[in-house]
């Protein structure tokens, strides 16, 4: 081996701290290893030199020159004296990182730069080596750091001494209304929402910085979309050891939950101590829950002593589903508020539609797009369950954390409210209620007139004033205790003759005051049904006690007159009929005692008519709109007074209901068409059947069915020869009810038709649960009947509801050939109206269906027929 070349090596390149220098010729040997090479390899220094590079390199890595080839930088030495004999080295190095091995197998990672050099006529390479694993280490633990602080849900922010931003992250961004461009540089002032109050916040900021301590700041900021939040920073500024301020760090979190509920409770907390209403004030919560939540829309429902549900406030929700529970008895299977209120338990219905406890109640909900429901009981201080409040969803699900916790912060507040509203109303019983009776006293009753006024504003107000007559005698004759209970009895029994609307009040010693609206004929009803109740005696200590009362009675003139003068008009009435030696009743106006007259004389006379036999039947045809053959007959009741002469239908039937003769009319009248339909059989008169119109007043008679049965019995028809018609008001006043007596006379094999349809209030829904066979058009829509209008469009709709549901419909009322024409064109089944026939006695019937060619009218109802 000849003399060993020796290279310049440049000193501060050999002394780096670091940097491993080797000397590689170009047979990849190694000639020179520097302290810091045997350091990273990790081995003795004579260990590297003469040794073959690849010794550094995993196995199958090309290593010099293949590796690193052409590129490399140049270097030369510079002749001596010129630079000390050192190496020149251009300004570029060829830096590369890679993988090599330690004396003891271990892998490391490694920065590289290989150079060329010549000297003395040789060509070596210079290499320098970095061990960069703890570098790379950091730097990936940077990288993941910076990834944490980028994808950071809360927003960080890193200021300059002079409050600029040097970095955002992108929540802090989406926070800022100035999105992540505008960012960089701009001022931390940016993140304010641009309002008064903005300017006292970036003042605490700036002067809680000077501190150079940490603290926690709330922001009222506005993104780019204009949305409101709420941030709480928390800043942390860096400063010197003389408290220099270098930079800021502030982290924002996004409380604006917290802030939306906080302002909910502080709103509530004010409507609390305010003028509104417990129903307005429960109205605002719903309203503010909706928006916080616009997913949700709320119902709050309150539970009475008696267990029954009444919902006082809403929002969003349509009123026809508040309806639905309205006045519902609680119980395990009464939808969710039912339930929660049953147990004192929330209730959650992902399903609506699905939920047994919702059975009999989705299809209210449902339809409006509202598939889930979540209840939970509103618990006052003492435990019990005062009302429930309800979340419903738009889709099917359960409620989430941001739910429960408005539903958390509003709980105690309605529990707050319903005990106001409880303590309010027991004031008001003790300052405006009679604490005997139970009944409003004379506080209460002007307080009630004024809402009644206000309600019935062109309704005839009706204020009926009760004076017990000669009670002073009883109170001294029998004493106090024994007055008292005489007169809580009788307002137990004046209670009993009036509706909900209706106002009755113990307004003296010995008077009590009832406001109703109505007629004359409604007084009237009322005044006798007061002196019938008052003249039934009254046990007391087992002795019978018979009273009688006078009354004074007037009326505001459809709203036109004051409150106070109606019931000064009612004592004056009052004065009159104590001095028409008590006993009776006397209006205000001559006028109205003149008609009252006149419905006592005419009610006298109905009980009279129906009792001897006087009322009649006539009969009006219905013909099938295309054939033109009978399809049956409606039977209509008539009366005809020996003294009186004719009673329109119009003013008889309105005092029978009126008086209650309505139902002894009805069941008279089935009775006469049975017979009658009864007579035409054995006859041979081809009638295939016989309506009857009955009052909704018979199917509040559970015996209804019955007594419908027994009278078919008696006159030995089949039930396919006999249509009853009941109208609206039927299915609207009593529909359970009317619901179970309808069953049961379809079930009869009996027919059904919907009298006078389209004139009341009644739902769809009902129309169609009613086991109904015929649907008849009000005679009203006949009037502006045209082929074109709004009038046209519903009569076209009622006819499509009526066949849809499998239903013959009948118009009535038709009196033109141009009527008859648009019926047909529009599928109307059957006609009836003067255009055929005016309603005819048995026989001008039987004469009018003789008239009629055989071909139309002799053949029976194919439809009856096969009933």
């Amino acid at each position: 081996m000849g003399e060993r070349q020796t290279y310049p090596i440049p000193d501060k390149l050999l002394e780096s701290i670091d940097t491993g220098i080797l000397l590689v010729s170009n047979d990849n040997t190694i000639i020179f290893a520097n302290d810091n090479a045997a350091r990273i390899w990790g081995g003795p220094m004579p260990g590297l030199v003469g040794r073959k590079l690849d010794i550094l390199f995993p196995t199958g890595t090309d290593i010099l020159p293949c590796t690193f080839g052409e590129n490399l930088t140049n270097v030369a030495l510079c002749p001596s004296g010129v630079s000390g004999g050192k190496v020149c080295r251009s300004p570029t190095e060829n830096h590369h990182h890679l993988t090599l091995l330690r004396h003891d197998g271990t892998a490391f990672s490694a920065e590289m730069s290989v150079a060329r050099a010549e000297g003395a006529g040789q060509q070596v390479f210079v290499i320098s080596l970095r061990d960069v694993t703890r570098d790379l280490s950091r730097r990936e633990q940077d990288l993941q750091y910076a990834t944490i602080v980028q994808r950071n849900a809360c927003g960080i922010l890193i200021l300059d001494s002079q409050c600029r931003i040097t970095y955002a992250n992108a929540a802090a961004a989406r926070f800022s209304g100035i999105g992540a461009e505008g960012m960089e540089g701009a001022d931390f002032s940016a993140f304010l929402s641009g309002q008064q109050g903005d300017i006292a916040t970036l003042q605490a900021f700036r002067r809680r910085l000077q501190r150079c301590r940490p603290f926690e700041l709330e922001i009222h900021s506005r993104t780019d979309t204009g949305q409101d939040i709420w941030l709480l920073a928390t800043v942390t500024p860096l400063c010197s050891p003389y408290e220099e301020l270098h930079k800021v760090i502030v982290v924002l979190n996004d409380i604006t939950g917290s802030e939306q509920i906080k302002a909910l409770q502080k709103d509530m907390m004010g409507a609390l101590t305010s003028n509104l209403s417990f129903n307005e004030i429960l109205a605002l919560m719903c309203r503010q829950i909706e928006r916080i939540a616009p997913d949700v829309v709320t119902q709050i429902v309150v539970v009475d002593d008696e267990r029954r549900m009444h919902p006082v406030a809403r929002a969003r929700l349509p009123a026809q589903i508040a309806e639905v529970c309205a006045d519902l008895q609680i119980g395990p299977e009464v939808g969710s508020c039912g339930t929660a209120l049953f147990t004192g338990r929330e209730v959650v219905t992902p399903d609506i539609e699905a939920d047994p406890k919702w059975k009999g109640f989705w299809q209210f909900v449902v339809p409006h797009g509202l598939m889930a429901c979540w209840s939970v009981p509103i618990l006052l201080r003492d435990g019990r369950v005062g009302g429930s409040l309800a979340f419903y969803f738009r889709a099917k699900r359960a409620p989430g954390r941001w739910h429960r916790r408005i539903a958390d912060a509003c709980l105690h507040l309605c529990a707050l409210a319903i005990e106001q509203q409880r303590s309010r109303e027991d004031i008001a019983r003790l300052t405006q209620y009679d604490t005997l009776t139970g009944l409003p006293n004379r506080t209460g009753l002007r307080h009630g007139i004024r809402q009644r006024a206000a309600r019935a504003r062109h309704e005839n107000l009706l204020a009926l004033i009760i004076n017990l007559d000669r009670f002073r005698a009883i109170n001294n004759g029998l004493g106090r205790p024994a007055g008292n209970m005489l007169l809580a009895a009788l307002a137990r029994r004046l209670s009993g003759l009036i509706s909900s609307d209706d106002l009755l009040a113990r307004s003296g010693g010995d008077e009590f005051t009832l406001i109703t609206t109505g007629g004359v004929e409604r007084a009237t009803a009322l005044a006798d049904s007061v002196m019938n109740a008052v003249a039934e005696p009254v046990v007391i200590d087992e002795v019978p006690v018979t009273v009688t009362a006078s009354i004074g009675i007037a009326d505001n003139d459809g709203g036109r007159r004051e409150t106070e003068i109606l019931m000064q008009q009612a004592e004056t009435a009052l004065s009159q009929a104590k001095n028409a030696d008590r006993n009776c009743y006397r209006f205000f106006s001559e006028e109205m005692n003149r008609q009252a007259a006149d419905q006592i004389l005419l009610a006298n006379a109905l009980k009279e008519a129906i009792r001897t036999d006087q009322l009649y039947l006539v009969y009006q045809p219905q013909v099938h709109a295309a054939t033109g053959r009978l399809e049956g007959v409606e039977a209509l009741a008539r009366w005809t007074d020996p003294a009186l002469g004719m009673i329109s239908p119009g003013r008889f039937i309105p005092l029978a209901e009126e008086t209650g003769q309505i139902e002894a009319i009805g069941l008279w009248s089935l009775r006469a068409a049975c017979r009658q339909m009864a007579l035409w059989m054995q006859a041979g008169v081809d009638v295939p059947v016989v309506s009857v119109n009955i009052s909704a007043l018979h199917f509040r008679n559970p015996d209804l069915p019955r007594l419908i049965g027994e009278i078919l019995h008696e006159s030995g028809i089949p039930p396919r020869r006999l249509t009853i018609e009941l109208t609206e008001s039927a299915m609207i006043e009593n529909y359970e009810q009317t619901f179970i007596a309808t069953q049961a006379i379809r079930a009869m094999g009996i027919g059904l038709s919907m009298d006078d349809f389209g004139t009341g209030f009644s739902s769809l829904s009902n129309l169609a649960n009613l086991p109904l066979n015929e649907l008849k058009i009000d005679r009203s829509f006949m009037d502006g009947f045209e082929p074109t209008g709004k009038v046209h469009s519903v009569v076209t709709a009622i006819i499509r509801i009526g066949r849809s549901l499998g239903m013959t419909v009948v118009a009535e009322g038709v009196e033109t050939q141009a009527q008859l024409d648009l019926l047909r064109q529009i599928n109307c089944d059957v006609i009836q109206g003067y255009f055929f026939s005016r309603p005819l006695d048995v026989q001008d019937l039987e004469a009018w269906l003789n008239m009629r060619p055989d071909t139309e009218c002799s053949r029976p109802s194919s439809q009856h027929d096969a009933a």
